[in-house]
């Protein structure tokens, strides 16, 4: 018996020093996993400059070695026109940096940073995300042989963003193919085309190199986490439509240079499917800023950092990142960038045409601008070479004065929304806002008479085309009414018209604008803001109206 309680004390004694031994074990392991991911994500607090260009905005979307082959794996998904259209970046409206070896090959607007998608944890892998510059850089080219020029502040005439995002999903939803004989059986369908097998021999054969342990692990644990969250969403969402089907209105809607902020964060925010909402935005200009108290098109906030905040949001940033001291620097610093940077000149960039220029043509313009323009929009002050904001400048003109498009304020959420965004930011967060920098405000939420468009300064006119908020107007000419305004016309990769200040577009689709843009569908609806005359108003005066085109070209 002695014997027995002998063994049986060793026995414990032993497993007691071996649990031990476990817990220093796993305690200095985790002593050791912190110092080294505490140097993994070393804070990069950029210029203001480059803060807007570089700056990881909180959208930590895929690791860095999955961005640069992902398009390559799955052709059928990102180049949903064809080879002969040109690779991903061309199709979907990205811009190229210029230099190949700049932004680890992605183009202008891809953001690098070590930081974890939705926790903002540190990673050993770099992850990819974007910069405020991927919407709203841009490059302006007068005809298809001519190189551009790429302008940044402009919002991004060319990006199809949520064509490019339905083929993501689609591209991480991949099933390999059924054989012919076998019958689809729902509950054990194919596996999944992208695994960390897949991704491991595509890196090599691009990179010609194998990816390392680190990389491996992060990409794994990324892919489930990704997929859990996207197959999550799909009884609400739906399903990609992937293929040639992501650039076609008929299933996406959006097209290039417009956004739907507002079902991204109905989504997010009162997880809601937002999916019969068609409140279309055109990606905004973001110079001059410090001119605008009232930001965004329907004029609901006033505060620079909350407007950035909340865009960022919109764009797939979380809380949790957006706290993270790098990314709120950078977000703070690129709104200051907006804030003070200047739009160029029309005279500049198209000098020919204005050493054609009829001098007494645009005084009369000019007269016509202060008699029916300068109240609202303000004027340039030739004597400073500043903007002079006018009496109504930055007041919201109700839809049903203004009669343009209404969905933007007019959808089932808009009046709660305010105050659910005001509550996303904790107190301590960087970027909580006072509730009175967001409209509507406390008890105006159902009042629908007041919802409109605000009036806006108009410094750089000819870069804010296409022209309304959802950009349903293709040039200034047909805006102020001078020329008919198109039911339809096509989109993608338009070159620019400096005649009639804004984008050409073919009689029908081709290569390079592929989108059909029709203003009979509900949320692109081209009609209203009629200023000075409608275009079948009698006393429209045509001359008066050319002049004024004239003028706005001097803003």
């Amino acid at each position: 018996m002695s014997i027995s309680r002998d063994k049986l004390y060793l026995l414990s004694r032993n497993v007691l020093i071996g649990a031990n031994l476990l817990v220093v074990v796993a305690l200095a392991a985790t002593a050791v996993f912190i110092r080294l991911e505490g140097g993994w994500a070393k804070p990069v607090f950029r210029s203001a400059e480059e803060a807007f260009l570089h700056g990881s905005i909180g959208t930590e979307l895929m690791p860095l070695p999955v961005a640069l082959v992902l398009p390559d794996m799955f052709p059928e998904h990102f180049l949903p026109g064809g080879r002969d259209a040109g690779d991903w970046v061309k199709q979907f409206g990205f811009l190229r940096s210029g230099d190949p070896h700049a932004n680890e090959g992605l183009p202008i607007g891809f953001a690098v940073s070590n930081y974890r998608p939705a926790s903002g944890a540190p990673s050993p892998v770099p992850f990819v995300g974007f910069s405020c510059a991927l919407c709203h850089s841009t490059e302006i080219r007068e005809n298809d042989e001519h190189p551009g020029t790429i302008l940044y502040g402009p919002g991004s005439v060319s990006l199809n963003l949520f064509a490019w995002l339905d083929a993501f999903q689609a591209a991480i939803l991949a099933r390999e193919p059924s054989p012919p004989s076998q019958t689809l059986d729902p509950a054990s369908p194919p596996p999944y085309r992208l695994t960390l097998a897949s991704i491991s021999h595509a890196y090599q054969a691009k990179m010609g190199r194998k990816l390392g342990l680190s990389e491996r692990i992060m990409i794994w644990a990324w892919l489930r986490q990704i997929r859990d969250r996207i197959t999550g969403g799909l009884p609400r969402f739906d399903e990609p439509f992937g293929g040639t089907q992501s650039r076609d209105p008929q299933f996406v809607p959006t097209g290039p240079t417009r956004t739907q902020p507002f079902r991204t964060l109905v989504r997010s925010t009162l997880d809601r499917p937002g999916n019969d909402m068609p409140v279309y935005t055109k990606i905004a200009t973001v110079f001059s800023e410090d001119l605008r108290h009232r930001a965004q098109f329907d004029g609901t906030i006033a505060d620079l950092y909350a407007r950035s905040s909340l865009a960022a949001l919109a764009a797939g940033a979380t809380i949790t990142n957006m706290a993270l001291p790098e990314i709120a620097h950078n977000i703070r610093n690129a709104s200051d960038f907006t804030a003070t940077l200047r739009p160029p000149r029309y005279n500049d960039m198209f000098p020919e045409i204005v050493a054609r220029r009829d001098a007494a043509l645009v005084r009369r313009g000019w007269e016509v601008y202060r008699q029916y323009c300068t109240d609202c929009h303000g004027d340039h002050d030739s004597a400073t070479g500043g903007w002079v904001n006018g009496a109504k400048t930055g007041e919201v003109v109700p839809v049903a004065v203004l009669m343009t498009d209404p969905e933007r304020v007019m959808f089932r959420h808009y009046g709660e929304l305010a105050g659910i965004m005001f509550g996303l930011f904790p107190s301590k967060h960087p970027f909580h806002f006072p509730r009175e920098a967001i409209w509507p405000q406390p008890g105006e939420e159902s009042n629908v008479a007041i919802r409109g468009y605000v009036n806006a300064p108009l410094d750089g006119m000819f870069l804010r085309a296409p022209y309304l908020h959802n950009g349903s107007v293709l040039t200034l000419a047909e805006l102020i009414n001078l020329k008919k305004r198109r039911d339809v016309f096509y989109r993608g990769d338009n070159s620019y018209d400096p005649i009639d200040v804004g984008f050409r577009s073919p009689d029908v689709a081709d290569a390079r604008n592929y989108f059909k843009f029709d203003t009979t569908l509900r949320g692109n609806s081209n009609k209203g803001h009629d200023y000075p005359w409608a275009y079948d108003d009698p006393q429209r005066n045509a001359d008066d109206l050319a002049a004024l085109l004239e003028y706005l070209k001097t803003l």
